[in-house]
């Protein structure tokens, strides 16, 4: 009877240890999946040219880092507009004492790199309104992690890093479909 008892035990011990295993596995899978899926927006946000960074980190060119609100820091790029807001520390080569850095304008010298064996994408643009340019370098991480480098002759060299957010696009609505024209 004792030995039917361990036999018993042995098996349900067994069996419980192998249903862990298969589920551990499926989620795993699910999570490479997702995964995937995520990389896959990113990559096509980033050929879209539709995206958003959110700025978490400012990094000073002579040393220093401040951590930033995601809310006010960032840079829109919309195919060949960009909206760029982002806090400043540093020296200024102006009259004007500089706060931060807010302006909506035109791209020009537009250069999409990519390393598919690596997974990122590097971007050169020249960002100019109103007679004010910037030369904007960012790095795109396969995984949505990004750096943004900030180039002005009025200011310091300063260097940003965020998450990259796909701008989704709504399908447009048919007046069959209830739109108001």
């Amino acid at each position: 009877m004792k030995n039917l008892f361990i036999v018993i035990a042995a098996i349900m011990v067994i069996s419980s240890c192998s249903s862990t295993k298969e589920a551990t596995s499926s989620k795993t899978k699910i999570r490479n999946e997702k995964k995937i899926a995520e990389q896959e927006t990113i990559r096509d946000a980033v050929e879209s040219r539709r995206f958003l960074i959110k700025f978490e980190r400012a990094y000073f060119s002579h040393g220093g880092i401040v951590d930033l609100i995601p809310k006010a820091n960032y840079i829109i790029i919309d195919r060949n507009k960009v909206i760029l807001s982002a806090a400043y520390i540093g020296r200024q080569y102006d009259i004007r004492p500089i706060e931060g850095i807010n302006m909506r304008a035109e791209t020009s010298d537009y250069e999409l790199t990519s390393d598919s064996a690596k997974g990122l994408y590097e971007i050169r643009m020249k960002v100019t309104s109103r007679g004010n340019t910037f030369h904007v370098y960012l790095t795109v991480n396969k995984d949505g992690f990004c750096n943004v480098s900030l180039t002005n002759i009025r200011i310091d060299y300063i260097q940003y890093s965020g998450h990259i957010v796909p701008i989704k696009v709504k399908p447009a609505l048919t007046p069959q479909e209830g739109q108001i024209i």
